[in-house]
């Protein structure tokens, strides 16, 4: 399908505004409060300008994104060689705290970019909030949970010393997955590659599973009335009983050399894509008398139609918004999906490997080069509502948006603005 005309990241911009905050939410995992990114709160076009902004901070190093919680904004930079935790007020971006970590050693993968707007590797990965605790999940597959208030250290695991886990290339991206009394996180090694731990003591609840991880964030979905993490391992996507770690079914979707994206659920039909040549795909997972199994929908391999290096979509009335492409630093594409058929409804060139959210009935949609864009999601056309530069540096990292404020992480600054 032939694109739309490409966009001028600097001609009539125009601002947002927060139509409603009824019901807001602190934004408290990378891919939001009911970890589908996706939140009630609602942002709609305003009129010409940018967004109002709050405060900026240096934040160098890496791709940990912004969550909220407790009055503060929370994420990881590389600091003196170290993986820090750091936290800040909400309102004004002063910190609070700080706790250093392991070592801030990685391969040089996420040196990578256009000319002119690469480098900045650090952490990879995105801190929850929950409780009054921040669980930091390291690029060693070392857990940490801090009081949110002082950072103190409440408990903490090393998955590679304590469960025979190992280190994969890139190191961990994955965040944790936190459910009520406990928290999933996968890495440890025979046996034991997914592990619940007590939220509030680190106790092991129980461990399962012979599978390698991957730098896919878990998600929890609810299918025919089940809830259920699913995680994307190497063998593919697995769900797992969150109560008990038992696998209720296996989507076998190839991996190779790397997989980030987060599986994508929409009613029973779940959605995988990768880079690296592997493309994208869906299954339809059914429940018969007890017995769970899945039929794949389509399969489309390769780098060009639906393959995603790690930009997670968001589901949306039976289609997928996102950042698609491989390697497409600055000119990948936003696009829209049939999440039943594979087929591309649209695509808008000029994301790179930008991220999505929902916020309403909105998309709000980041460009790798620090640009914010609302966008109607309809299968019909791509339909731009505004935009604004808000951020310099190299943009990995994923949106947060909570209470009309949305936080962003390049790999120079952390910004906020008002919407």
């Amino acid at each position: 399908m032939k694109a739309s005309p490409s966009f001028s990241r600097r001609a009539a911009l125009t601002a947002l505004v927060l139509v409603s905050s009824a019901g807001a939410a602190d934004w408290s995992h990378i891919m939001g409060p009911d970890v589908n990114r996706k939140t009630s709160e609602t942002a709609a076009p305003w009129s010409a300008g940018k967004p109002k902004r709050l405060w900026e901070i240096p934040a160098e190093g890496g791709f940990s994104s912004f969550v909220t919680g407790d009055g503060k904004a929370f994420t990881v930079v590389g600091k003196n060689g170290r993986e820090t935790a750091m936290a800040v007020d909400r309102t004004t971006g002063k910190t609070l705290w700080e706790v250093a970590f392991g070592e801030a050693r990685y391969r040089n993968g996420g040196e990578r970019g256009v000319p002119g707007n690469n480098g900045g590797d650090g952490p990879r990965a995105t801190p929850v909030y929950a409780d009054k605790r921040v669980y930091i999940f390291g690029g060693k597959f070392d857990l940490h949970v801090l009081d949110s208030a002082t950072g103190k250290i409440l408990w903490q695991h090393d998955l590679i010393k304590e469960f025979g886990g190992s280190e994969i290339v890139w190191s961990n991206a994955a965040s944790p997955l936190v459910l009520g009394d406990r928290v999933l996180v996968s890495g440890g090694g025979s046996k034991q590659s997914f592990i619940a731990f007590k939220a509030d003591t680190g106790e092991v609840l129980w461990k399962s599973g012979n599978d390698r991880p991957t730098h896919a964030t878990p998600v929890i979905a609810t299918i025919h009335g089940k809830k259920q993490a699913l995680f994307r391992v190497e063998r593919g996507l697995v769900s797992l009983d969150p109560e008990n770690g038992h696998e209720l079914w296996h989507y076998p979707f190839p991996a190779a050399t790397a997989t980030a994206p987060s599986a994508v659920v929409w009613n029973d039909i779940v959605a995988c894509v990768s880079g690296y040549g592997v493309g994208g795909g869906a299954c339809q997972v059914t429940l018969k008398n007890g017995v769970w199994e899945v039929v794949e929908l389509w399969r489309s391999p390769g780098n060009r139609d639906t393959a995603a290096h790690w930009s997670t979509s968001v589901a949306h009335e039976g289609y997928l918004y996102g950042c698609y492409g491989h390697n497409a630093y600055g000119v990948g594409a936003f696009k829209c999906i049939d999440i039943r058929t594979g087929k591309v409804m649209w695509q808008q060139p000029g994301f790179g490997h930008g991220q999505v959210i929902m916020a309403g009935k909105h998309l709000l949609a980041t460009t790798d080069t620090g640009a914010l864009t609302l966008i109607d999601p309809t299968p019909s056309a791509y339909r731009q509502l505004a935009q604004a530069d808000i951020i310099e540096g190299k943009v990995w990292s994923s949106p947060a948006f909570s209470n009309g404020q949305i936080f962003l992480r390049s790999t120079t600054h952390g910004v906020c603005v008002e919407l």
